[in-house]
């Protein structure tokens, strides 16, 4: 993997190019797309390509695919051809940023894997050779990720001591692994909210011999799912911008989980290069169309369309005026709300395609103004969307019952 910074400001951040093996250069800062089970939720490999015909970054996880690893270890082609994705690069991620990952389980020399059987425990060994099953194009390193920023000193210290024992044997192991030889290892940096515990990870990393990792995934900041969209700005930049102020140009930063618009561009001011499409996701699955506008105009914009209100059942428009995707192009918000009412497989693909495509978008936008030097004006648009307050973007479990006939079909039942 080669990461290249073609520019850099001290107030909009930092343009670069990636690229994974011998695919073209992705710029960032870049955009993950999320995968389920290996598939993009909700939609086929075909109607994803009515969203983005681009080569993508795609963000499996351990958690949805760990069955999947007995046949991989016989699969000779690339990741991204079993899972029906051909030609996209692949990053093989631990835990799903899409839901909560449930606390504990936290023994010392095993790490809980919760998958839709149950947890499972993993010591480092028994990781890297499921990862090498894989062989993907990067994967992160094994580490102790549960925190967040109500964790104690001594839960912090002691996920920062697992992690180092844990990476030990993945940096051993890594160089000796035959289907791992074309794969790139992201070092993880672990601590909390602890400026101290940060130091001491990205201390252990930047002891490995040169060549030992190819770029740096920040965790442990959440517990994934919903609460990454409530995280404080206040509490979570300058831990940030301690870790990022230590780590080298030229090995790229990702951080997992669903970061609303405004803590995303935040994040990007300060250095952070990739993101994943969790958050797009997440207001999907709560019946949320995403309207916040990246763009500058003179109209007023909320940051969500709730689709389970019944004002807009006789609203024959677009879920967001311009835009240019199928579900706006197509279908109008009275439509996509009556096929939330009759639990329709195509509501949620529509609803997906639209906040993909609006969420892609949007980081165009981004690369546009770090280009021009403008992403504080970009910030401040996205902050009020010409109202006189902040916009709120936390997303909040839709607490709307659905029949027990309709589980498991079209819209998801919101827990209650």
């Amino acid at each position: 993997m080669k990461f290249v910074i073609k520019s850099i400001s001290k107030n909009s951040g930092r343009l670069g190019q990636l690229r994974i093996k011998e695919s073209q250069e992705l710029a960032t800062p870049l955009l993950m797309q999320t995968t389920k089970g290996g598939s993009i939720p909700y939609l086929t490999a075909d109607a994803f390509e009515m969203v983005s015909n681009e080569q993508q970054l795609l963000q499996l996880t351990l958690s949805t695919m760990d069955q999947m690893a007995e046949s991989l270890a016989l699969w000779t082609r690339p990741l991204s051809d079993y899972v029906g994705l051909p030609g996209h690069n692949t990053v093989l991620m631990i835990r799903d940023p899409c839901e909560t990952t449930p606390a504990g389980g936290n023994d010392r020399d095993v790490m809980p894997l919760f998958t839709r059987r149950g947890k499972e425990s993993l010591t480092a060994t028994q990781y890297m050779e499921m990862v090498a099953k894989f062989a993907p194009d990067v994967y992160q390193g094994l580490c102790d990720a549960d925190t967040n920023p109500e964790s104690t000193k001594k839960r912090v210290q002691k996920s920062v001591d697992r992690t180092e024992r844990f990476m030990n044997e993945c940096y051993a192991l890594h160089g000796k692994e035959q289907r791992l030889a074309n794969s790139t290892l992201l070092a993880p940096i672990v601590g909390g909210y602890n400026t101290f515990a940060r130091t001491q990870s990205i201390k252990h990393a930047k002891e490995q011999p040169a060549g030992s990792y190819g770029g740096y995934i920040l965790e442990g900041f959440h517990t994934n799912g919903l609460a990454a969209t409530t995280l404080s700005a206040a509490q979570l930049l300058p831990i940030v911008e301690h870790c990022l102020q230590q780590l080298e140009d030229d090995k790229p930063r990702l951080m997992p989980g669903a970061f609303t618009p405004l803590l995303t561009l935040e994040l990007i001011r300060r250095g952070v290069d990739v993101f994943d499409t969790s958050y797009a996701y997440c207001a999907a699955a709560n019946y949320k169309a995403l309207t916040f506008s990246y763009t500058k105009d003179a109209v007023q914009h909320a940051a969500f369309l709730d689709l389970t209100d019944d004002e807009i059942k006789e609203q024959f428009t677009p879920l967001l005026s311009g835009c240019t995707c199928l579900a706006c192009s197509k279908h109008t918000r009275a439509y996509i709300h009556h096929l939330y009412k009759t639990h329709e497989l195509l509501g949620p693909i529509l609803l997906m395609i639209h906040n993909l495509h609006h969420y892609l978008g949007f980081f165009a936008a981004i690369r546009s103004s770090i280009a021009a030097d403008q992403l504080p004006e970009l910030i401040e648009h996205v902050r009020l969307q010409n109202t006189d307050a902040e916009i709120d973007y936390r997303i909040e479990a839709n607490a709307k019952v659905i029949s027990k006939a309709a589980m498991g079909k079209g819209f998801i039942a919101a827990a209650v």
